[in-house]
């Protein structure tokens, strides 16, 4: 299963191919944070400033689940 979430400052969606929800949820956190880190962008961001446990169950709970690949997504 495919599983999305759109970075919460640039809007790009994320995503990743995973058999469990719990991984992809790690997964889709830790890439995203990776992804603000490296643009400079995550002092400006609010929404991944709690501890990581924390976020990745929030992210466990938001992230969209797709059959196929979403459409102009950036793999993770």
């Amino acid at each position: 299963m495919y599983y999305s979430y759109s970075c919460s400052y640039c809007r790009r969606l994320f995503y990743t191919y995973h058999n469990h929800r719990k991984y992809a949820a790690i997964t889709l956190y830790q890439g995203i944070k990776r992804h603000l880190i490296d643009y400079n962008e995550d002092h400006k961001e609010f929404e991944f400033d709690e501890h990581p446990s924390i976020e990745e169950y929030q992210m466990y709970n938001s992230m969209s689940e797709h059959e196929e690949i979403p459409p102009g997504g950036y793999e993770l």
